[in-house]
This record gives structure tokens, sequence and C-alpha cells, in this order.
């Protein structure tokens, strides 16, 4: 557990150079579905090498998935259903140094879709209750501590969700990125996107019957008009975040 809860910091780290995240939300017809995260960091493995040192040889090939049963009880503020939802869920993490791989997965599943819509709201603290949880800086490898890791936000922070069972939407929050350039996690990213090292993050959402309308900048539709693909960058977020913004009526 140990290690694990070590590498999964290293995901968060490796958030600030560069890597592929993709979310995936799969809503079935009677409503149910999952909401997953993946965190594709492969191509980074050589640079924790370079950085950790004799640390890091250390850490050993990793492949399990954890329950997060229980950690809803140390999320302040949230309520009786939401912790439920939360305890369902799980975190895959599989890392293989000689080959070079690193993939983090959590995966939530719901009931239906006002679990979704809750589980959303809820995602903001439930990173930060995870983070809370990993070692401070003394304990990692030279050179891959943190400050304060509560501080830790990722691009969806910024947004609003909004879910029923005909409609699926995305919308920046004006006032929340307002505060980006203020916002000393977000300037550190937005320095290192501009120095070459991009976050590519995709959105996927597979309905559960074909989309009347699909509106938004980055948005792919399939043929059967049952999947929607984004794809979008760390530039993107900060020189043009209405590409992350969508309306999905299906």
């Amino acid at each position: 557990m140990k290690n694990f809860i070590c590498l999964f910091l290293l995901s968060y780290l490796f958030f600030l150079v560069g890597c592929e995240t993709t979310q995936e939300i799969t809503i079935n017809k009677d409503g149910s579905g999952s909401l997953s995260n993946t965190s594709d960091m492969s191509s980074l493995v050589g640079m924790l090498k370079t950085m950790g040192g004799d640390s890091v040889e250390k850490i050993g090939n990793t492949d399990t998935t954890i329950s997060m049963a229980g950690l809803a009880d140390s999320i302040e503020g949230l309520s009786a259903p939401e912790r439920k939802i939360v305890d369902q869920g799980s975190i895959r993490l599989a890392l293989n140094m000689k080959d070079e791989k690193l993939i983090t997965r959590t995966n939530f599943p719901f009931q239906k879709l006002t679990d979704l819509q809750m589980l959303n709201t809820a995602m903001p603290k439930i990173s930060e209750a995870i983070t809370k949880k990993l070692p401070t800086g003394d304990q990692m490898p030279p050179g891959l501590g943190m400050g304060d890791k509560t501080k830790i936000k990722g691009f969806d922070d910024f947004f609003d969700v909004t879910i029923t069972n005909n409609l699926i939407a995305k919308t920046l929050n004006k006032a929340k990125y307002a505060t980006v350039q203020t916002d000393e996690y977000m300037k550190s990213l937005q320095q290192m996107s501009s120095m070459g090292s991009p976050i590519t993050a995709n959105y996927v959402i597979n309905l559960p019957r074909p989309a009347k309308k699909a509106e938004g900048k980055a948005l792919k539709l399939s043929e059967d008009k049952k999947k929607v693909t984004i794809s979008v960058t760390s530039d993107d977020f900060f020189e043009t975040p209405s590409k992350f913004e969508y309306r999905i009526e299906y």
C-alpha cells in the first residue's frame, strides 16, 4: 500500500510536466453507467528514473486495483448518497519500470444519472482527500517533493457540468476561471505547457441512444451518433477554454 500511495503521488507530480488523461463516461439505457479517469504517464518514467536516482530504482513493478471503500468517511461535506457512490469506486495502478509504463485509472460505477451528477460535483473533494493521504515531500525521492498538495487542481475544477435524462453539458465557470492567473499551481502548469510540455485531455461520452444535437468547438461525433469524443490540451485551457465546453442533447 505504501508503494502504491507513493506512485499515485508521482502521477500528480507528472501532471505538471506532460501526460495524457482520458475521462470516459458511459451511460446505459437504464441510466446506470460508470465514470473513469485514466492517466497515461508511460513516456515520463525515464524522466522519473533520472530525477529520482537510486531511490526510484528500488520501486518495484505494480499492477493492482484498490477499493475506495471507506475513503468517503474522511471527506468532509459529502452527503450520505455521495459517500455511498464514492465507496463503490476503485483505483488501479499499473507500473513497469523496465518497460517504462505508468498508468493510473479511477473508476466509479453509478446506478442513475442523479448519481453521476452528484459524483461529478464531488470530484474536487475526492481528489483533495486522496492528495491529503499522500506522503510529504521529505518522503519522496530527491527533487520530487511538492508543497501544499491540497492546492492541486484539474481543468474540470473550472467548469460546471449539467446532467439530465436527455442532456449533458459542460460550461466554463467564469468566476472560477478568473482565479487561474493568480493560482500558483495553475501558473506552474501554464509555464510547463508553454515550455513544450502540454497535457492532452480526452473526454469520451458513450450515450445510451443517438445524439439529437451535439455542439462544441472540439467535439467529434461517431457515425452512429452514440459516442462523443473531445480532445483538448493545456494550451487550449489557458488560451481558448471554450474548447472544453459542449452541449449534447440525446
